[in-house]
This record gives structure tokens, C-alpha cells and sequence, in this order.
């Protein structure tokens, strides 16, 4: 066994140990006026817990209308989703206002609500503090986070701009219950980041970033970035588990001219791991909730009866499906990351 999954597993025992991760053998679940919850996990180190599956707010809002974003709004709280996302940039805010005015109205004391700002300085993401409250009809964020940092060069350009102090005082304000960032560049970039705010002597509570079957093969986020986090005792929320769709040989806006031409190589149909292998994979690794992306109800019920009916995954099971994935790894799958040079 090598040094890093040494180090891996003993960092995950004790994430176990402050009840983060879950007996998914359980048949008691917790409950609100709403129904029965999904399964959940603790996201911060004060007990607060989320459901292990977070909805996307990519996906709605890229809804044709405002009636099919209902439509997968409540199917969600039917399901017994209670953690969103969205971000002040998706659509140009039109994911924060179908929540806002299709979610927060009647879900609002039922639901953990998280959005992001891209912004690169603080007069920027003041703005889109307020244009996301206002947006989302709420007078609080549970979860705000720095979207999608991209370079060390972008780290340290937001916080000489002011964006991190922005986003200290919005949690000193009571404006954030808790504080995080984002990206899926690179896993230097995350390090780099936290590694400022260890020198500044700052914690942030949440980080959201990329894990899935390819990942541990090119530019590893689970390898660099997860044990660190567990080390701080960070909320970890996984995205891109079927990499934005390319497994399943879709393309998505992110990808590099450099290789818009190539087929996409689908995951699913050229191996042996099957669509849940690609949710059971991230659920056996030591996150706070997986973030997914729906763009139809049958997407979302089938990444609801996954959770709902989990096969825990072995360690060989989940190095079997690594092995797997291996050649599908790289820009042309996870075509989000870059390398830096």
C-alpha cells in the first residue's frame, strides 16, 4: 500500500469518526414536514449535516421552461433532496431566480441553499451577493463560495482584489452561514489557495471540486486535493462524477478548441461500469455530498435510487473501476482540467 492511500484511508477514518460518513445500512432516516429525507452527511465540523445528493443548478436552469423547472424542483423535494446549487453566473442568473421564485417560497426553511460568485474583485461579488439574494428571495445564504478558481495566477489576483475578504465579512454579517470555493482546473490551484489562507491564518468551510472514476489517472483531485481537505476538516462536495456528461460521450461548453474534433469516447457503453458504478464510486470516497446535474426526471430518479438503494463499494471494487476508466482519462473526458505549465 502506498503512502498516499495510507495516508487516505487514516485522514478518512477520521472524517468517519466526526460522523460524516454515514451507515448506509440504516433504515432510519430523518424526516421534515415535507417527507422523508435522503441519506445524509455532515458538511461542517458544527454537526450540520446535507443530503449525500446535492442538485445541480446548472440544469435548471437550462430548463425550457419555467413549468419543467418546477417540474424537477418538486420532484426533488419529493425525492428527499434538501441541499441546492446554483450560481450567480449560470444563465445569466436565470438558475437563481427559478429557485427563487419556484423553490425559496415554500421550501425555504426545509432546504441547505448554496450559490457561488465568479466575481475577480470586491466591488464585483458585493454585487452579486446582493443581485443573488435578491434573486433567490432570501435574506441569508446557507453556503457561499468563490466560483471556479482556475490558476495560482487567478488565486492570488481575486485576493489582492479584495474577493476573499468580501466573502469573510459576508460570513461575518450573517449574510453566509458558511464560506467556500470552487474550481476543477487543476489540483494546484486548490493547494495554492489553501495554502494562502494557512499563511493568513483563515479557514474556509466548503470546497467543491472534481471526483470520479477518471480522476485518480490525470491531474488527480482525490489524490492531491481530498486528503488535504480532510486534514482542515473542510465540507467536501463532489461535481463532475460523470465528468459534466463527456463519459457518456456527450461534449461540454468547457472543452479546448484543441480537441473539439475528437470523437468523445463513451464510458458507459466501452466498459464495464455501469451508469451507478459512476455514483457508487464517489459515494465510498469520504464527501460531505455529491452535487449532480439533471437535466430530465428520469436522470434525477435514477440518481435518487442510487443513493436511496447504495451498494457500498470495496476498495478492490473501487481500484477495479479506476483500472477501468484509466484510458478514458485526460482533456478529452475531463475535458474541465488543464495542465500547467
Amino acid at each position: 500500500m502506498d503512502v498516499y492511500r495510507r495516508k487516505f484511508l487514516k485522514q478518512a477514518a477520521a472524517f468517519t469518526a466526526l460522523g460524516s460518513v454515514i451507515d448506509w445500512a440504516s433504515s432510519a432516516r430523518a424526516s421534515d414536514r415535507c417527507g422523508e429525507l435522503l441519506p445524509q452527511r455532515q458538511l461542517t465540523p458544527d454537526g450540520t449535516k446535507v443530503t449525500a445528493l446535492c442538485l445541480g443548478g446548472w440544469h435548471v436552469g437550462v430548463q425550457e421552461t419555467k413549468k419543467d423547472a418546477e417540474k424537477l424542483l418538486e420532484f426533488s423535494m419529493e425525492s428527499g433532496i434538501r441541499f441546492y446549487d446554483t450560481a450567480r453566473g449560470y444563465q445569466k442568473g436565470r438558475s437563481e431566480s427559478y429557485m427563487g421564485q419556484l423553490l425559496i417560497p415554500r421550501y425555504r426553511d426545509s432546504i441547505f441553499l448554496m450559490t457561488k460568485s465568479p466575481g475577480k474583485n470586491a466591488k464585483q461579488v458585493r454585487q452579486h451577493l446582493d443581485d443573488s439574494l435578491r434573486a433567490l428571495r432570501t435574506d441569508y445564504l446557507d453556503l457561499w463560495q468563490i466560483h471556479s478558481i482556475n490558476s495560482p495566477d487567478d488565486v492570488d489576483n481575486r485576493i489582492r482584489e479584495g474577493v476573499l475578504d468580501v466573502f469573510l465579512e459576508a460570513k461575518e454579517q450573517g449574510k453566509a452561514k458558511y464560506i467556500g470555493f470552487t474550481g476543477h482546473r487543476n489540483p494546484e490551484t486548490h493547494l495554492h489557495f489553501l495554502e494562502h489562507l494557512d499563511k493568513r491564518g483563515l479557514h474556509m468551510d466548503t470546497c467543491q471540486l472534481p471526483l470520479n472514476v477518471c480522476d485518480p489517472s490525470f491531474e488527480s483531485f482525490e489524490k492531491h486535493v481530498l486528503p488535504v481537505l480532510l486534514d482542515k476538516q473542510y465540507g467536501v462536495i463532489a461535481m463532475k462524477t460523470m465528468a459534466g456528461g463527456s463519459m457518456l460521450g456527450n461534449r461540454i461548453d468547457t472543452t479546448p478548441k484543441s480537441i473539439q474534433s475528437q470523437d468523445i469516447p463513451h464510458l458507459i457503453e466501452e466498459t464495464e461500469i455501469t451508469l451507478a458504478n459512476l455514483h457508487q464510486y464517489v459515494y465510498a470516497l469520504p464527501v460531505s455530498s455529491l452535487c449532480s446535474g439533471c437535466e430530465k426526471l428520469s436522470q434525477l430518479e435514477h440518481n435518487v435510487n442510487v443513493l436511496k438503494n447504495l451498494q457500498v463499494l470495496s476498495e478492490s471494487d473501487r481500484a477495479k473501476l479506476v483500472r477501468m476508466a484509466k484510458p478514458f482519462a485526460g482533456e478529452t473526458v475531463e475535458n474541465y482540467k488543464r495542465v500547467l505549465g
